[in-house]
Formats: C-alpha cells, sequence, structure tokens
C-alpha cells in the first residue's frame, strides 16, 4: 500500500511508501540503522563538563510528529511490542564546523534514563541551516494514546572535541526542554523561534507564479521550479541522462549573478534515470539588493545543440526585493495582498517594506489624490468573523512618477490597550482608481496572526518620486488632524449586503469627501 502525503508542521512533506507484510500496519524501515540507545543525561549545570546551552540558533527542533499512514498512526514492532513511530527535524547552522553527530534526547516523563537516536542528514533545503531527519519509537508507547504519558525531548549536536550542545532556543532554561503530551498531540514545533527571512518564488506548469513570505535583503530566496515547463531538451548519452534545467538570478543593482539546478533525477538503486522531480534552489539575497531579475534555461549536452528557455519572453522575470524587517522603512507598513477570499471588496493586508525612503511630508493641494468611496465590511462565513476597512482612491496627475497608495489608520488595540498606527498600501483595480484598506478584525486561524482593533482616524496618501528624485508623500488629512470615524459615517450610510455580511459605506457628503481640494 501506499501512505498519504503529509506535511509536517508545515515544515517538510514526505511521501511514505510502506512496505507489505510489516509486522505492524504502517511500519516503514527507518532513516537510520542506527538503533536508540541509552543516553548520558544533559550536565549543563557543570562548570567542569563539555554539555553547554545552545541559545544562539545553532541547533533548533525544528518539528516533531507522529507519522500519519492510510491505516492511522505508525507503528513499530520489536519482538512483538510495538511503539509509534515519531519523525523529527532538526536545523544546524550551516557554517557549524566539526560536527560529529546529531542526536535527539528523549525520555517518559518521570523515568531517569534518557534514550538517544542519531539523525541523518537530509536533501532538503532549509535557508541558513543544514536540515536533519530523526525517526524514535523503542522505549515509548502505543498503538493507543496514553493520556497519562508526557515525552521529554531535547535535540544536541556532538562536536568532534566531544563538547554536547543542546537546543534550548526556545525554552532558554537549562533544565526546560520540549514536553510532548496529549494535549498538544504529541507533536510540537519551533514555536517561530531561529527563523530566517525566505522569500518564495513558485513557477507553476500553469505558466503562472506566485510568491509566498517576502524577498528580503540578508534574507534567502527558496525558488520551486516545475520542469514541466521546458519539457524538449532531455536528451541521453549511452542510455544515461544527460540534460538540466538551471535557475539564473542576477541581482540588482550590484549584478551579482548566481545559478543552479533546479531538477532532481530519479534514481533506481542508486543509478539515475532519465525521469525527473522538481529541485528548490535556495540562496541567500545580497545585503545592497533591491531588486532580482530570474530566468530558466533547459540544455542537453553530449553533443546535442538542443537549448530552450523560459525568460519572460526575453525580459526576465523582475521581483523587488525589501529592506529586512527591522528597517525604518517596514515600521507599520503593509500592503494588500489582493485576495479577496468573499467579496472584491476585501482587503487582507500583510506586513510590507518601502523600498525607498520618505523625504518630505505634503499636503495635496493640486487634485493628485480624491476618496471616491469609504466602507465599513463585516462578515461571518463558518462563524469566523472578518472585519475591514475599504477606501477607493483616484488618483490625479502628478509631478513625478507615483509609486504607492495608501490609508493610514489610527487604532485603539482592543486587547493590549495600546494605540497603533498603520500605513497601508493599495493596488490599482481599474485605470487611475485603486483600493486600499485596514483589517479591523482577523481571527486567528491556519497560522494567521489574529487582531482586533479599533479604528479611531483615518487620512490617505500618495507617495510620487519628484523629477529630481526625492520621495514626497501626498496627504489628504484634514489639515493634518486626520478624519476620525465618526466624522466618515456622520451622514446616514448605506448599508450593502454580501455573502455571509455586510459592507457599511459612507455618505459622500461626509466631510471626507466635501472637503477635498479638488472638487
Amino acid at each position: 500500500m501506499r501512505c498519504s502525503s503529509r506535511t509536517v508542521s508545515g515544515f517538510l512533506t514526505l511521501s511514505l511508501v510502506c512496505l507489505l507484510g510489516s509486522a505492524c500496519s504502517g511500519e516503514r524501515a527507518f532513516l537510520s540503522s542506527r538503533r536508540a540507545g541509552v543516553a548520558q543525561a544533559p550536565r549543563l549545570s557543570k562548570a567542569d563538563g563539555l554539555d553547554l546551552a545552545d541559545r544562539d540558533c545553532r541547533v533548533v527542533l525544528r518539528s516533531i510528529e507522529r507519522r500519519v499512514t492510510d491505516a492511522g498512526y505508525q507503528t513499530r514492532c520489536v519482538d512483538g511490542v510495538c511503539s509509534f513511530v515519531w519523525w523529527g527535524a532538526i536545523d544546524l547552522a550551516a557554517d557549524l564546523e566539526d560536527v560529529a553527530d546529531v542526536q535527539l534526547l528523549y525520555r517518559l516523563r518521570g523515568q531517569e534514563r534518557w534514550w538517544q537516536v542519531s539523525a541523518t542528514r537530509s536533501t532538503d533545503p532549509s535557508p541558513g541551516f543544514v536540515r536533519y531527519e530523526v525517526e524514535l519509537s523503542e522505549n515509548l508507547f502505543g498503538p493507543t494514546d496514553d493520556p497519562t504519558h508526557e515525552i521529554d525531548v531535547v535535540a544536541l549536536v556532538t562536536l568532534a572535541n566531544g563538547q554536547r550542545l543542546f537546543d534550548h532556543n526556545r525554552f532558554p532554561g537549562d533544565f526546560e526542554n520540549l514536553t510532548l503530551q496529549l494535549a498538544n498531540g504529541f507533536a510540537a514545533n519551533d514555536g517561530q523561534t531561529c527563523r530566517v527571512d525566505v522569500g518564495r518564488l513558485e513557477f507553476l506548469e500553469s505558466w503562472h507564479h506566485h510568491s509566498t513570505g517576502l524577498l528580503r535583503q540578508g534574507g534567502y530566496l527558496h525558488l520551486s521550479y516545475d520542469i514541466d515547463r521546458l519539457p524538449d531538451c532531455r536528451g541521453t548519452h549511452n542510455g544515461h541522462p544527460a540534460w538540466d534545467i538551471v535557475a539564473h538570478l542576477r541581482f540588482l543593482p550590484g549584478g551579482e549573478e548566481r545559478s543552479g539546478s533546479v531538477r532532481e533525477l530519479v534514481s533506481v538503486n542508486g543509478v539515475p534515470t532519465n525521469q525527473a522531480t522538481d529541485r528548490p534552489f535556495v540562496t541567500r539575497i545580497p545585503d545592497d539588493a533591491s531588486a532580482v531579475e530570474i530566468w530558466f534555461e533547459n540544455y542537453t549536452g553530449a553533443g546535442s545543440s538542443c537549448v530552450s528557455w523560459d525568460s519572460n519572453l526575453g525580459a526576465n522575470y523582475r521581483f523587488e526585493i525589501l529592506p529586512p524587517a527591522g528597517d525604518s522603512r517596514c515600521l507599520n507598513v503593509e500592503k494588500d495582498r489582493g485576495i479577496n477570499a468573499e467579496d472584491p471588496r476585501m482587503v487582507q493586508m500583510a506586513p510590507y517594506c518601502l523600498s525607498y525612503p520618505i523625504d518630505a511630508q505634503v499636503a495635496a493641494t493640486h487634485c493628485e489624490l480624491r476618496l471616491e468611496g469609504f466602507g465599513d465590511g463585516r462578515i461571518g462565513h463558518y462563524g469566523i468573523p472578518f472585519g475591514w476597512f475599504v477606501a477607493y482612491l483616484r488618483v490625479g496627475p502628478q509631478e513625478g512618477e507615483l509609486l504607492n497608495v495608501g490609508i493610514y489608520t489610527r487604532f485603539l488595540d482592543r486587547a493590549s490597550g495600546e494605540r497603533g498606527e498603520r500605513f497601508s498600501l493599495g493596488l490599482e483595480v481599474s485605470e487611475g482608481i485603486w483600493k486600499t484598506g485596514f483589517n479591523a478584525l482577523v481571527t486567528p486561524l491556519n497560522g494567521v496572526s489574529g487582531q482586533d482593533l479599533d479604528a479611531e482616524a483615518f487620512a490617505f496618501f500618495i507617495d510620487v518620486r519628484r523629477p529630481s528624485g526625492a520621495v514626497h508623500r501626498l496627504w489628504h488629512s484634514n489639515g493634518g488632524s486626520n478624519f476620525s470615524r465618526a466624522e466618515i459615517f456622520e451622514r446616514t450610510t448605506t448599508i450593502e449586503s454580501i455573502p455571509y455580511g455586510q459592507i457599511e459605506w459612507a455618505n459622500k457628503s461626509a466631510s471626507p469627501f466635501t472637503s477635498q481640494p479638488c472638487q
């Protein structure tokens, strides 16, 4: 039988191929032939010992959970005793040298004896780190849950000098370890500890591409390419594959170029076949890069002249690179992702960075922007509330290049009681018309952070690069005092019903519309 593919804690997808005739349902061979052994207990508090706590992201347990098959949780049986099988991912810092062994220590809570199992290096990319995989089942429990059991786990790396470095990044105390228990499904992840900035670009067979995360200076670019986009040049030499598909990258303005294969040959008993699968390409983004150009080359060697290209019709694919998250150009800045799940008037904002500094703040006095519509939207699909404000702005001629259009919001965080502000950048939806807005109520779900914000005041702006090169932010902001929520909705409003909710539209006789400099 074939096990289903499964995403493990959002980090890695493995296709599990199960063996017929296993002693236990769903059994598969261990990643490592090394069995669990008795481990020396951590001795982090001993001044004369070789055990140290890592709090600098040198070794990180990324995820651990029980394997799942079509028949349920996978088990492994020894001498008629079956236990669940756990799978874990451990990351080591890419520059860590003289590594002798990577291990996971574990024990059932209440027992003094620790057990250890060695990890196996993985070929899966983990930007900024080297990925290891580990499996464990011995001296644990199964094939049914035991609510009384708790498992202590901690990852470590043993160096060539015998020093043991224990992962205490998420739980910094010397005696704090990750605990697996029924309450967390006997599974856990890194809790967002020791993460690096990773922007992911995916080029699909459908000739579309999309991105997740942000490309940031000093971060990493994770590139996925569907090799069926370039299916032609796949020649062989003496029956062996003699072709490749290579991603080429050029970072601007420095012009630094990098390249790497995006195809992985399928091997049978260690011999490559002419079948291939997609292979991610990961590279660090230069600290001074503001953009990256990408194109792909498919070629066959061994005397063949076959070459084909995927290069956006010769123009190359180009993507903006943003400053690091801590840069002042990222402070309180977000941008609409362009996702309108329930209604086209929805906005869904995500953190963003300006690629330019603001050199001057000035009032818009020459018809540069005009408020066309403003609404307060609410939905509750499947009982999951979501609230947002949406603004439509008409942008007129301006002296220079239009860079961004947005809304400023001052708000009260209902959970913390603190006040804050956001600069929310929008998208052009038709010629001269831009849609922007602000997410007030977001339900935490599927890794999305929740928020419940009471919007108190708004203003509207555009960013323009003048012929001199300076960037000016032009405001429609009630003379700098902003428009209160009450002012915007001071006149009789209009309620529009939408699937699972409504939008309350402001009356265009309200002051934000009538006080505009260009009527």
